[in-house]
């Protein structure tokens, strides 16, 4: 009964992190979302309207997600509203210590669940959250139900179901944080690591989108085809590096394509940046 009570209490409390109603700039009516090249990892930049600013992951590298930001954010900004770790594999994780080193993070929301065979960095993680909250920051452990809100602006948290304690190397992948957010009539889902299992359970949730950040690098066990129909992306976007894992699978490629989806990647373009009026998009590149 207690267990409930505390995840019910988070969720609503969650819900209401981030206050958009205050603005320190004029509002420019357009959504950003950046897909940084930083290798075979993810590592994405948001900023809504009114200058509101959240990080999904910062892939492989200690210092080049904090360096990415640097170049798309004024040189005098030294904060960041939000920062989410999807799960805890190094590709994701790696790049938001040096986040959290160079930014003073007011939010950092994170799944909770720790990855067995990844003890020492999870160590590490939990150490650097601590020292967040001594400065400041609010830990958030987030699961579907969760989300953030604002004006226009609204994600939700959509997967995974709980909140476990830990699991084995393939179940991190498959309770990556899945998160849609929506600007306006624009929406974009971001997918984590997630594999086919998964997006059985997603299907029947509201998972349409414009914008799909495609998971685990393109992998041949993801994107299938009922997914694809449920979400119906004019637009994909994969984040990938050298790798000898086989991503993108050429058939993962090759169903995106023949759902109408855009497909794009960050090891073929560099940086993606997509600009959204809340009803349509425009995307720029820059290697």
């Amino acid at each position: 009964m207690k267990k409930t009570a505390h995840i019910i209490v988070i969720s609503l409390v969650v819900c209401n992190i981030i206050s958009w109603s205050f603005l320190f700039f004029q509002k420019d009516n357009f959504f950003k979302v950046v897909f940084f090249d930083v290798g075979q990892g993810d590592g994405m930049f948001i900023e809504t309207p009114d200058k509101r600013q959240i990080v999904i992951d910062g892939g492989p590298d200690y210092n080049l997600m904090a360096e990415k930001i640097s170049q798309v954010i004024p040189f005098w900004d030294k904060e960041l509203d939000v920062v989410i770790l999807t799960h805890c594999d190094s590709d994701h994780m790696n790049g938001l210590f040096g986040v959290l080193e160079k930014y003073k993070v007011k939010n950092v929301l994170w799944t909770g669940i720790e990855k067995e065979e990844n003890g020492e960095k999870i160590a590490n993680w939990k150490n650097m959250l601590e020292r967040e909250k001594v400065e400041g920051a609010e830990i958030f452990l987030v699961q579907s139900g969760d989300g953030l809100t604002g004006e226009d602006i609204k994600m939700d948290f959509i997967w995974p179901e709980g909140i476990l304690e830990k699991v084995s190397k393939n179940d991190s992948n498959n309770n990556s944080l899945v998160s849609k957010l929506c600007y306006a009539e624009s929406c974009f889902l971001f997918m984590g690591d997630v594999s086919f299992s998964e997006e059985k359970e997603l299907i029947n949730k509201n998972i349409k989108a414009d914008v799909l950040k495609v998971s685990h690098h393109g992998s041949k066990y993801a994107s299938s085809n009922e997914f694809l129909t449920a979400v119906s992306p004019k637009l994909a976007v994969i984040e990938v590096g050298k790798n000898s894992y086989g991503h993108p699978d050429l058939g993962t490629v090759g169903r995106l394509e023949s759902f109408g989806a855009k497909v794009i990647r960050t090891d073929i373009k560099g940086d993606i940046t997509v600009f959204s009026d809340g009803n349509d998009y425009k995307i720029v590149y820059q290697r």
